[in-house]
């Protein structure tokens, strides 16, 4: 069986001394699946839907671990990159000054509410797609996302009724923050080796509750 794995930096395995000790690993080999983990520091989440789509046909199964619901994904002249509010524009530098300057607005006249719902739209969006291509999903989140979902629950409810939850590790309360609590992290905040087995036993156990293999 071959999986498909995508997120950010918390997926891709940041900080880690080696990055075979990232959790899409360790779940692939509890499994005995061929894993190719397409996780990015600091990818947006319309960069992993863009990924899904791109790679369905070469896989048996995705697991989607969304990043924060404000990032996504831009592209120009030079290539593809994601930006947030608030993140370093400095990041961009060297690639073209005008990245700066869109980071810089954009963390200025961003709409919070705005971006929340293209988050929820992205889930709804992926799942539909991965369930009409005949491919087993799973889906988690990375940080942050869920205390948005407490503060907006009531006026996003027209999208949230659409989620399919029993493909969803966590939702809505939980994400990897809440797994790995107090477990040893980086200097950049990254949970390490330890971190990264509770995720993947937690995501194990979750695909075993299902019976999907």
């Amino acid at each position: 069986m071959r999986l498909l794995t995508v997120g950010d930096s918390f997926t891709y395995g940041a900080e880690l001394a080696d990055l075979t000790a990232a959790w899409p690993n360790l779940l692939a080999n509890r499994l005995e699946f061929d894993l190719t983990n397409l996780a990015r520091p600091g990818s947006g989440n319309t960069r992993m839907v863009r990924y899904c789509v791109e790679q369905v046909n070469n896989y048996d199964m995705v697991i989607i671990a969304w990043s924060h619901y404000a990032r996504f994904e831009m592209a120009d002249e030079n290539g593809f990159y994601d930006l947030w509010p608030g993140c370093d524009g400095k990041l961009h530098n060297h690639y073209a000054p005008w990245r700066v300057d869109l980071v810089d607005y954009f963390t200025k006249h961003h709409d919070d509410d705005y971006l929340y719902r293209q988050y929820l739209l992205n889930i709804i969006l992926a799942q539909k797609f991965l369930e009409t291509s005949g491919k087993h999903y799973l889906m988690l989140d990375s940080f942050g996302n869920h205390q948005a979902n407490q503060k907006n629950y009531k006026e996003n409810q027209d999208l949230i009724k659409q989620i399919d939850s029993k493909f969803y590790v966590g939702w809505p309360d939980e994400s990897m923050m809440e797994w790995t609590y107090k477990t040893p992290s980086g200097p950049g905040n990254h949970f390490l080796d330890k971190g990264h087995e509770i995720v993947a036993e937690k995501i194990y156990q979750y695909i075993k509750s299902l019976c999907l293999f």
